[in-house]
């Protein structure tokens, strides 16, 4: 008999736990409340998919580069199977904000020596040529960069389960419970939706809402994109980012964004986020929204958890009502946890990168395998990290501090 698990929530970090557990044997049920995978978070025309370097090779660097690495591996099979997948290997350039800006990224290509096809500096005549637009300055290319369809991921990952998967659209979980060994989903009648051994939760700041995960430091963040009216062989072909993103003509639309509020639950589509959005594509490419109309822009509303150190929420989740916090430093590995129950979450804007690998770290956790990355980084994403007792102060101001900030560009 296959091993069972339940994955709620069929956005990109869902649908690729669910893939990545499917891929090792197991059964799974997918639950969503929306009508098909990929309409949350992960709903957006189109999003960027690159890299992020640095000149120390922190962790959230490293974490991306292995994502990024992972990403175009977890492509090439969907692609090569036919699968519903919509991307673009276009190239990324990521502009310098300022004169220092560009001396440091021309100081990480030097110290990485990454790949001329991964990254490379370009200067500003070069950075004009590849936008098809004049740039103020130069800044990092990355040739094998490009844009993706969030919810094509999404769909390309369930449809790649085949039989392996249940469906559960449409269903809102209400309840979450364990008892003698099974985990059981309900709706808000008390009706099973699903039980397993596993439970996965991959359902945003919903994950939450349960006694046993209220501790979970999710926070929302509003992301307005705005949709311009575009010719397929109009400028910019490539992504161009510069506190901002811009990208190529995708069915006759190009995005351009996106805004960054944290705890800001407005759905509605705002006149000063388009107007924040076009300065931006401005300081991006200088000029290029005087041929815009205003009233004509469209765009689309998201919502996007994340955690307060602005890396993803991977692994077993603590059984934090059985932690004394004022107890002495205790180890990630000794840290009690709530048996089967397992959490991906808390990608912020950069789901899209980070998405495949965290399903294989996900289900190389659940099935006690070899991580595909170096310990300290599964420490780094483990959501154990934001309970542990004996935490430093310096680690609980980390977790505290403002977060109303863009992470793009």
């Amino acid at each position: 008999m296959r091993p069972q698990a339940i994955v709620v929530g069929a956005g990109l970090a869902g649908s690729s736990a669910a893939e990545r557990l499917v891929a090792r044997g197991w059964q799974v049920d997918l639950i969503d409340r929306a009508a098909a995978p990929g309409e949350g978070a992960s709903g957006n025309l189109v999003g960027v998919m690159r890299p992020l370097p640095s000149l120390d090779d922190n962790r959230l660097s490293r974490l991306t580069h292995a994502a990024f690495a992972f990403a175009l591996q977890h492509f090439a099979r969907l692609t090569a199977e036919n699968l519903p997948l919509c991307w673009a290997p276009s190239g990324v350039l990521h502009l310098g904000r300022d004169a220092a800006h560009v001396a440091t990224q021309q100081r990480v290509v030097e110290a990485r020596q990454a790949a001329a096809d991964v990254l490379r500096f370009v200067d500003r005549e070069e950075a004009s040529h590849l936008a098809g637009w004049p740039v103020a300055l130069g800044g990092w290319w990355f040739p094998r960069a490009g844009w993706v369809n969030p919810a094509s991921l999404c769909r390309a990952n369930v449809a790649r389960c085949g039989t392996a998967i249940r469906l559960h659209f449409g269903c809102q979980v209400a309840q979450i419970g364990e008892h003698g060994g099974l985990w059981s989903v309900r709706d808000a009648a008390g009706r099973v939706i699903a039980e397993a051994p596993v439970l996965v939760l991959a359902n945003a700041v919903d994950a939450r809402r349960f006694p046993v995960t209220g501790q979970l430091p999710l926070r929302s963040a509003r992301g307005q994109v705005s949709h311009l009216a575009a010719e397929a062989d109009s400028p910019p072909q490539v992504v161009v980012c510069r506190l901002g993103y811009v990208t190529p003509a995708v069915d006759g639309v190009r995005c351009a964004g996106a805004t960054f509020a944290v705890d800001d639950g407005e759905v509605g589509l705002r006149a000063a986020d388009h107007a924040e959005n076009l300065a931006r594509l401005d300081f991006i490419l200088p000029g290029y929204s005087k041929a815009l109309v205003p009233a004509g822009i469209g765009g689309r509303v998201g919502f996007r958890p994340l955690a307060p150190d602005r890396l993803p929420m991977i692994g077993p989740i603590a059984a934090s009502a059985t932690i004394d916090p004022t107890a002495p430093a205790l180890p990630l590995g000794r840290l009690p946890r709530v048996p089967g129950l397992f959490l991906i979450n808390g990608f912020g804007a950069r789901g899209i990168v980070w998405s495949a690998l965290a399903g294989e770290l996900l289900a190389s956790l659940i099935c006690g395998e070899p991580p595909p990355l170096a310990d300290d980084l599964v420490h780094a994403v483990d959501p154990g990290r934001f309970v542990l007792p004996g935490r430093s102060r310096r680690s609980q101001r980390s977790a505290a501090r403002p977060l109303n900030t863009p992470t793009a560009g």
